[in-house]
């Protein structure tokens, strides 16, 4: 069989994407290029590895999924191979592909990028955002080699690397009583109109703190955007729950004000998660090493509760 790197990538992301059309935004080519990628190998395997359906993208066949799980296994050793050839002259350089949790990414990145940044320049960062269950996809897939997200979200078997507990916040519009205090209970919010977080796997970890209690909260509205959540609570139509909130968040300067959820509630384990296969990559052994630096140095300590 004849193919190249760049078929078989082009052949994942369709995969992923189930999408002609966003596997060609993604790789930044045309649609004409990933559907010629497809052919080929369908035409090197002897077998339809997609079917077409009308309105609804690819679906992959049996042997697609087959092949699409070697296919992704193989870029996952790959991209291994190619940053450590790259770092055969001395310090680490190359590609790191770095998933987040997107409603986290802008309060736990920049410290670990700019430590990147600074002792290891060389080192390139492509960054992806998702929820949690795209976070452990793209890890799954090969697309990331390694993400900031929440233990809970991933597999028991996959290694992980714990950098804090995030306890969760309440965001109370400014104009609310409870903003006036240090701290909410759950006996508190649970009457009140909620703004739910409505990505995978956050639901329903912010409806079991209110189970947890025998209690059901009042959710009057959804939205997949922490901006937009804050905005309708800045909005007074409710509050909502985070789990990661910066102090500006506390100092209610845009509407809202976040206070600690006090009392026996879940706080889960936030860290950086990886691949058994990328664990023998340079570069993800020096980030990790980052990142405990980052623990061991308490550079997360202002996203937690105050002393």
């Amino acid at each position: 069989m004849q193919f190249t790197l760049k078929q078989l990538r082009y052949f994942d992301a369709a995969l992923r994407t189930g999408s002609i059309a966003k596997a060609a935004l993604e790789m930044n080519i045309s649609q004409s290029s990933i559907t010629a990628a497809i052919d080929m190998l369908e035409q090197l395997i002897g077998v339809p590895l997609f079917r077409r359906v009308p309105a609804k993208g690819i679906m992959p066949t049996e042997a697609g999924k087959v092949a699409g799980k070697r296919i992704a296994e193989f870029l996952e050793q790959a991209r291994v191979f190619e940053n450590d050839l790259s770092s055969l002259s001395g310090e680490p350089e190359g590609m790191l592909n770095l998933g987040c949790y997107a409603p986290t990414a802008p309060h736990v990145l920049p410290p670990l990028l700019k430590r990147i940044a600074e002792v290891y320049p060389a080192i390139r960062i492509n960054l992806r955002e998702g929820d949690m269950q795209t976070i452990v996809d793209m890890l799954h897939s090969g697309a990331v080699d390694m993400a900031l997200t929440y233990r809970r979200s991933t597999p028991e078997t996959m290694p992980f690397l714990p950098l804090f507990r995030a306890r969760p916040w309440a965001l109370l519009p400014d104009v609310s009583p409870l903003a006036q205090q240090d701290g909410v209970t759950i006996p508190e919010l649970a009457d009140l109109p909620m703004i739910m977080l409505d990505l995978a796997r956050a639901g329903e970890y912010f409806s079991s703190l209110f189970t947890a209690q025998g209690l059901t909260p009042n959710i009057v509205h959804s939205t997949k955007s922490s901006s937009v959540l804050r905005a309708l609570v800045a909005a007074n139509f409710g509050y909502s729950i985070l789990n990661i909130c910066s102090p500006a968040d506390r100092h209610g300067q845009n509407g809202y004000v976040a206070r600690p959820i006090l009392g026996q509630v879940h706080d889960p384990l936030f860290g950086i998660a990886y691949t058994a296969a990328g664990q023998k990559s340079k570069l993800v052994q020096v980030v990790l090493e980052i990142g405990r630096d980052l623990e061991r140095s308490g550079s997360y300590e202002p996203l937690l509760l105050p002393e």
